[in-house]
């Protein structure tokens, strides 16, 4: 899912509290958005690829530009 459609799903109460955990990689990290919704629940580019953060507070600060008030981070 894009940011885009994060935005809509997350003013309609449909993603759970999002999930940031560390890139496979080990170079970034990565955005889990679950919910009732049937998208990919990785937060993706416009391109549609896996979006990897370099650094956590950049991925924190597009959350919270979502609109979400609470985030989960795993190591």
């Amino acid at each position: 899912m894009n940011i885009k459609e994060a935005e809509i799903l997350c003013q309609a109460g449909a993603l759970n509290t999002p999930i940031v955990k560390r890139h496979e990689s080990g170079a970034g990290w990565t955005v889990t958005l679950a919910g009732k919704h049937q998208l990919n629940p990785l937060l993706e580019t416009a391109r549609g690829q896996v979006r990897v953060f370099k650094r956590l507070d950049a991925a924190v600060g597009v959350l919270f530009g979502i609109g979400f008030g609470e985030i989960h981070v795993n190591r």
